[in-house]
């Protein structure tokens, strides 16, 4: 097949989004499918090499923004230039993502549309979908989808809101985990042996509802029992100069460490070094590609039971999970995990086996795949 992958979100931005559509893509130029990334240009002109070729459209206004849209023409012209079997676009409320889909329906091209999100209060029905009649223009463009795939079941019933939820399909997000080392469990990492650290890692962007300056403000508990604690904190946002300020006024310069923007090449060492990682999300939180990285890597996580993360850590099995904002309850997990070696392990083994099984991109993709040939079918 000839498939085209529509996003706003892909490299340089990083994130979710943009982790998914590469590894998708991937793993599809690996089963001998023809690939095309279909993205607006961002700010840098830097191209990236990965599976598939990447062709970027201009944005219509010449700013870095995720909401300008690309010229409709330019995003027709390229779709039909580049005679695909399937449109597959991620993200069901962005613009190059929805025009793609609607492009593609005025050409005849079967197109899938993925929502990766939720917002604020999205299982409010009596909110959203009224809310979803006032923003009609979302609401027309979702449904010229032929189909609608979501990566957890929360973010299905938040699209459920714009469209007919029995239209929506659950399709987790994937990883590969072959790039992460499953041997290094928290009862044998060296780092945590003989008076070594106890390292604690944080993953993602600095960002109030990723629950970052909760995690810091528990660490005062965790130094109490484990005063060579340090935590690592990979990632940038608009709260680090906020978080810089915090970690200054509880004194934790020597046990918290921002490590800024991490490679994409150096996590999988990252999370090596790590005895526990923790997802203390607040909101909003549709999945976390982090949970998975982290339990390929074979580490125990602790995380907040928000939004879609409890369909991918499993309490008292997979990981564990608290309650969202509660700083006290967050250094209990953690706390555990340090305590109790055979717990730590006991999680973590279970957790990579369940990405093994679940969320790897041979699994999550030969779903994908299959809805692919069934749409070829009945189109």
């Amino acid at each position: 097949m000839r498939v085209a992958l529509c996003t706003d979100y892909f490299y340089p931005r990083i994130g979710g989004v943009s982790s998914h559509v590469a590894g998708l893509a991937s793993e599809l130029e690996r089963r001998h499918h023809e690939v095309v990334i279909l993205t607006k240009s961002a700010k840098s002109d830097t191209r990236y090499s990965i599976a598939g070729k990447v062709s970027y459209l201009r944005p219509s206004i010449p700013i870095p923004v995720i909401l300008v849209p690309p010229k409709a023409a330019d995003i027709r012209e390229a779709l039909e230039r580049g005679r695909f079997d399937i449109v597959h676009a991620h993200h069901a409320f962005t613009p190059t993502s929805l025009l793609s889909v609607s492009a593609a329906r005025k050409i005849g091209m079967p197109a899938v549309l993925t929502n990766h999100t939720i917002f604020l209060a999205s299982d409010h029905e009596s909110l959203w979908v009224p809310t979803s009649y006032v923003l009609y223009p979302f609401r027309r463009f979702i449904n010229k989808a032929n189909l609608i795939t979501a990566v957890s079941q929360t973010a299905a019933d938040f699209i459920g809101h714009f469209t007919e939820r029995g239209k929506v399909v659950v399709i987790p997000n994937g990883i590969d985990s072959d790039r992460f080392d499953s041997r290094s469990c928290a009862k044998e990492d060296p780092t945590h042996e003989d008076g070594g650290e106890h390292i604690i890692l944080y993953v993602g962007r600095l960002v109030y509802r990723k629950g970052i300056h909760v995690l810091v403000k528990a660490m005062p508990q965790i130094l109490r029992e484990f005063p060579d604690a340090r935590l690592l904190i990979a990632g940038e946002g608009v709260m680090g100069n906020l978080i810089r300020i915090l970690i200054k006024s509880l004194d934790l310069k020597d046990h918290v460490k921002l490590l800024g923007f991490v490679p994409n090449e150096n996590l999988p060492d990252l999370y090596g070094l790590s005895q526990v990682f923790v997802l203390p999300s607040l909101y909003c939180e549709s999945f976390g590609i982090t949970l998975l990285e982290a339990m390929a890597s074979g580490k125990p996580v602790v995380a907040s039971n928000v939004g879609g993360v409890p369909e991918v850590v499993e309490d008292e099995v997979t990981g564990l999970l608290f309650r969202k904002g509660d700083e006290r309850a967050l250094a209990d997990g953690v706390l555990r995990v340090m305590n109790d070696c055979d717990l730590a392990l006991n999680l973590a083994v279970k957790a990579r086996r369940s990405v093994e099984d679940n969320f790897s991109w041979f699994v999550v993709a030969d779903k994908i795949e299959s809805l692919y040939e069934e749409l070829l079918a009945t189109n």
